[in-house]
C-alpha cells in the first residue's frame, strides 16, 4: 500500500491510495493502449520518450485508478513514488508541495486542471517539468478533464511542456463493462453483484462510474448493518425504487 504524508511541505493532507486500485482489476474497455503504456512504466528500465504522460478525460473513466495503480506497481518494483490530488491542493499557497518531489522515481498529478490556471502552480509546474527533464530519470505522469489544447493555462511555457508528454484520451465503458466493475468493486469488498442486479443498477441509476460507486458504497453499508446479500428485492428497498 502506497501512501503519503505532505509533512515536509508543512500540508496537513495525509493520502491513502485504495487498495482496490490494481493495473489487473482494471476494466480495459476501450483504454488498452493507456493501461498497456502505463503499466510498462513500472517494469521496463527508463524511457525518456516516455518521461511525460497525460490522461485526460471526463469523469467515471479511470483516470485516477490508473494513477493510483501506476504507484501500487512502483512500490512493488521497489521505486519510490510520490501522488498528489490536486483538487485537494488548489489554493496558491499548495504550490510548495511540488518543491524537491523530483527525486521520486514517479511524480504522480492527479487533476492538474484544478490548478493550471492559477499563476502559482502554473510556475510551480513548469520548473517541475524542468527539474524533471535535467534530471533525465523517473516519469511524471498527470491526468486531466481536458486535453492540453483545451486547458486553461495561465503560463504559456506550460503548455508547451505539456505538449512533451504522452498523452491519452480515455473513452467511457460500455454498460456491460461498468456491470463488471461493479462486480469486481462488490468483490473486493466481500458481496456479491449478480449480473442481473447489476443490469437493473444500469438501467435505473446514473452511468457515471462515481456515483455508481456511491451507490454501491452505501448498499455496502446497508448490507452490512442488516446482514442482507445484494438481492433485487433488497436493492428496491434500500434504494426507495
Amino acid at each position: 500500500m502506497a501512501a503519503l504524508m505532505l509533512q515536509e511541505q508543512q500540508l496537513p493532507l495525509p493520502v491513502q491510495l485504495p487498495d482496490h486500485a490494481q493495473f489487473d482489476n482494471f476494466i480495459l474497455g476501450d483504454n488498452a493502449e493507456a493501461h498497456a503504456h502505463l503499466a510498462r512504466l513500472a517494469i521496463a528500465s527508463w524511457q525518456p520518450q516516455a518521461q511525460f504522460t497525460l490522461l485526460f478525460g471526463a469523469n467515471g473513466r479511470g483516470k485516477t485508478h490508473l494513477l493510483c495503480a501506476l504507484c501500487e506497481a512502483f512500490a512493488s518494483a521497489e521505486r519510490s513514488s510520490i501522488y498528489l490530488p490536486l483538487a485537494e491542493l488548489a489554493n496558491p499557497q499548495a504550490a510548495a508541495a511540488l518543491a524537491d518531489i523530483e527525486r521520486y522515481d514517479l511524480i504522480a498529478l492527479d487533476d492538474i486542471h484544478e490548478v493550471v490556471a492559477i499563476p502559482e502552480w502554473a510556475e510551480a509546474l513548469f520548473a517541475l517539468f524542468n527539474r524533471v527533464i535535467d534530471k533525465r530519470e523517473g516519469y511524471l505522469v498527470c491526468t486531466s478533464m481536458q486535453s492540453t489544447a483545451r486547458l486553461s493555462i495561465a503560463l504559456p511555457d506550460l503548455r508547451s511542456r505539456l505538449q512533451l508528454a504522452v498523452t491519452f484520451h480515455l473513452k467511457s465503458l460500455s454498460d456491460g463493462d461498468k456491470v463488471v466493475a461493479l462486480q469486481q468493486h462488490a468483490k473486493a469488498r466481500g458481496l456479491e453483484l449478480a449480473a442481473d442486479v447489476g443490469d437493473y443498477m444500469m438501467q435505473r441509476l446514473s452511468r457515471d462510474m462515481h456515483q455508481l460507486m456511491a451507490v454501491l458504497d452505501e448498499l455496502d453499508k446497508a448490507s452490512m448493518a442488516r446482514q442482507r446479500r445484494l438481492t433485487l428485492p433488497f436493492i428496491k428497498q434500500i434504494l426507495d425504487f
